[in-house]
């Protein structure tokens, strides 16, 4: 029943290899030059560094950053903190007409990111430790994409592949993990039940940010996420001992159209990247 999650194992560092560099994309912290409602004047000059803050701390993996956890996690908090505050504002906010949809997209992925950042501090399950790091990881990354589109809204122009791309590339890493983690041989029931939760909710990431500039691009992602979420759906309830909607003939038959699909996933992104 975790076949439909192995498919991922040859692509994983094709993956990473490829579209990693986007993540922390360079021009992310620019400059704005006209003067939106107020809350996008601070969203697009602050949320930057609420990020990085956030980021700091969670993804730290160097001696250096593990010598000064506590500093660090002083540092995430007081972002956590203005981050969620510039959402609730941002919720209730009458803003133009070109920045509503993403906004609604930033409050919701703020609200996300808030959700997984307490689970973290009270959470006793090492397996959801180790998920909810990766939900930070790409929730992050979504709100970063979504203060790129907001940026290039702010200067009236199209947000280009490379930074509209920065959450859906690092949710793309967050699937990748979380199937890798059935390869071990230790994986059991409750791991597989969460791991196709974890990666139900990415694939609703991933649906509800196909807004990207490219059509094509789009239209690919949203196929393939609603493909994976009808799989993860049926092998929770396998796992559960419960009636599927699918059969697992019927499972395995679309594991087959959904690893074709991720491999042209990757394909297209990797060109729209080069392609800049």
């Amino acid at each position: 029943m975790f076949n439909s999650l192995r498919r991922f194992a040859v692509l994983g560092g094709f993956v990473l290899a490829t579209i990693s560099p986007l993540i922390t994309s360079p021009d992310a912290g620019a400059t704005t030059t006209a003067a939106p409602k107020s809350i996008m004047v601070s969203i697009l000059g602050n949320t930057d560094g609420y990020l990085t803050s956030i980021r700091t701390f969670f993804l730290c993996n160097t001696a250096k950053c593990k010598s000064q956890r506590a500093t660090l996690l002083k540092g995430a908090q007081v972002s956590m903190t203005k981050l969620s505050a510039q959402s609730a504002t941002a919720a209730k906010a009458s803003v133009q007409q070109k920045y509503r949809s993403t906004l609604h997209l930033f409050v919701s992925d703020v609200r996300l990111l808030a959700t997984s950042y307490h689970v973290y501090f009270t959470t006793t399950s090492t397996v959801t430790l180790s998920g909810d790091v990766g939900n930070i990881f790409y929730l992050t990354s979504d709100i970063g994409s979504d203060v790129n589109v907001l940026r290039a809204a702010e200067r009236r122009t199209v947000a280009s592949f490379n930074l509209w791309a920065e959450g859906e590339a690092a949710t793309l890493v967050a699937m990748q993990t979380d199937a890798s983690a059935l390869q071990s041989s230790t994986a059991t029931t409750s791991i597989g039940i969460y791991a196709n939760q974890l990666l139900e909710q990415e694939c609703s990431s991933m649906i509800a940010h196909a807004n990207g500039p490219n059509k094509s691009f789009n239209s690919q992602l949203t196929t393939f996420a609603h493909n994976q979420m009808r799989i993860s759906q049926s092998e929770i309830l396998f796992l559960q001992g419960k009636k599927a909607p699918m059969t697992e003939a019927q499972v395995a038959s679309l594991n087959v159209t959904v690893s074709a699909q991720f491999a042209a996933l990757i394909k297209s992104e990797t060109a729209l990247v080069k392609k800049k």
